[in-house]
């Protein structure tokens, strides 16, 4: 009887699934979300970059794109994806990147909760996913790490059922390693991930043959998965990049690289506050080493903000192995309810119900696309400060906020800086002073690099001492940004 009203249910629910309904949820939304999903000025140099690497027919080695730097060693390790982008972008406008990024956020989470639905309980895989998209949405940009969040899941959903089944992954899954490595630097993270679980292997092993057998499957996944990720056009030097990136002095002055700052309102705080509630109501107990998987995840988002997406979206497929048969004894169920009523939907969607996902998310997406979007001036665009430079026919190198390089690139402007980290610490530290005034470098930096003019934000501190400094004179200024000419 249970099977034949579930099939009914089933049919009336036209083949759709709860993993895929969550997808649309989050999908739809983020079609209307564009002044948000474009609003980091990396977008613009990923657009440049990408189309230079379509017109040479390569990939750059170094720097062609600024002029502070010319020739210095330059290895974009996004280069993939900022192919798509580029190719995206040229062909249907800003509509299509941010229906990518959407797409890839939605399908992220969707896989996320079919994951956790092989050990969680319906309204508990549920609670959990909310709980990543919480995480997820702070960092939603168009940009190349966004696209690597599907991977991200994937990799880290299997790895984990692979230890859950107590077998090391399958050398099938390596392949995956070499196209996160081309997509984006984030992939060192899912080599860490392995060698976590690799270590919690050879510690859960009884006996010296398993040991063995764990050191064996598991350092052969390793040693072809290291081996994959230099598969890239920059070998070895893109396998050591994003460590050297994490070490990096200067991060702490990127806004993404800072810490969380609790003053004001944080998904982190929410996930967390949740997440001692659940843990502390509810007398969870998880094994040691995942423990302190979830406590590494947990310092990586408290030191880094951008680091709290990994924390949403691999925390839950770490514990849930081991909360799934705890909640579900778990005496005076208060959710049986929702997960008797969703039962049904949380088996894998049909054809029919993928048909049907797909026509709403097409006919949705041209209903929220139509007539193109249309950048003017904003906070990382200073459209209209550029259109008063040419007009004044104003030419050489020139001055920039951090915030305006991306622009200046798309625009075929070589900035000073850009969101580009190959910089160094050096160099940014220096910049970072200058422009808050914590030096008195500016006059010899714009001699040293021959400035004719400056494109700054109109708070930034350094344009009230451009507007005291001689030989230099205010060209334009609006709420976006301020020109000073030599």
């Amino acid at each position: 009887m249970t099977d034949i009203a579930t099939s009914a249910y089933r049919r009336r629910s036209l083949g759709l699934s709860l993993p895929l309904i969550f997808g649309l949820a989050v999908y739809l939304p983020l079609l209307f979300a564009a002044r948000a999903v474009l609003g980091d000025p990396d977008t613009y140099w990923h657009i440049a970059i990408g189309r230079w690497i379509i017109a040479h027919w390569e990939v750059p080695r170094v720097d062609v794109f600024s002029f502070s730097m010319p020739g210095a060693p330059f290895t974009p390790p996004e280069w993939l994806a900022e192919i798509g982008i580029a190719w995206l972008y040229d062909r249907f406008g800003w509509g299509a990147l941010v229906a990518a990024t959407a797409l890839s956020v939605a399908a992220a989470l969707t896989m996320l909760l079919r994951a956790l639905l092989r050990n969680l309980m319906p309204a508990h895989a549920l609670i959990a996913t909310v709980l990543a998209t919480l995480l997820v949405l702070p960092h939603l940009l168009a940009r190349p790490h966004v696209l690597t969040l599907p991977v991200l899941v994937w990799w880290a959903a299997e790895l984990v059922a692979a230890r859950s089944e107590d077998r090391a992954p399958s050398l099938w899954l390596v392949p995956v390693i070499t196209l996160w490595a081309n997509l984006h630097s984030s992939y060192i993270f899912g080599l860490g991930l392995a060698a976590l679980l690799a270590g919690e292997a050879l510690v859960a092993a009884g006996d010296r043959r398993a040991r063995l057998g764990a050191l064996q499957g598991w350092g052969c996944f390793i040693l072809f998965s290291v081996g994959a990720a230099l598969i890239t056009p920059f070998g070895l030097d893109g396998l050591l990049l994003p460590i050297d990136l994490a070490t990096m002095s200067t991060l702490g002055l990127i806004t993404e690289w800072k810490s969380p700052n609790f003053q004001q309102f944080q998904p982190l705080e929410v996930w967390i506050m949740a997440f001692l509630l659940a843990a502390l109501s509810g007398g969870w107990r998880l094994p040691p080493t995942r423990v302190l998987m979830l406590l590494l995840l947990l310092h990586m988002a408290l030191r880094h903000g951008r680091y709290a997406e990994l924390l949403g979206l691999v925390g839950p497929l770490l514990l849930a192995p081991a909360l799934g048969p705890q909640l579900a004894k778990r005496p005076g169920h208060q959710v049986s309810f929702l997960d008797r009523g969703m039962a049904a939907l949380a088996r894998p969607a049909g054809p029919l119900g993928f048909a049907l996902a797909g026509a709403i998310a097409l006919g949705l997406s041209a209903l929220a696309l139509r007539g193109g979007i249309a950048r003017g001036g904003d906070a990382i665009t200073p459209a209209a400060a550029l259109a008063a430079v040419a007009e004044h026919h104003i030419e050489g190198p020139v001055f920039n906020d951090y915030a305006f390089g991306g622009y200046l690139i798309f625009a075929g402007i070589k900035p000073f800086i850009d969101g580009r980290y190959f910089y160094g610490d050096v160099f940014i530290k220096r910049y970072a002073e200058v422009v808050s005034v914590a030096s008195d470098e500016l006059p010899r930096l714009l001699a040293e690099y021959h400035i004719t003019w400056t494109l700054l934000g109109a708070k930034t501190p350094a344009v009230v001492l451009l507007d005291h400094l001689p030989g230099w004179r205010r060209l334009y200024a609006d709420d976006i940004a301020v020109v000073h000419a030599r």
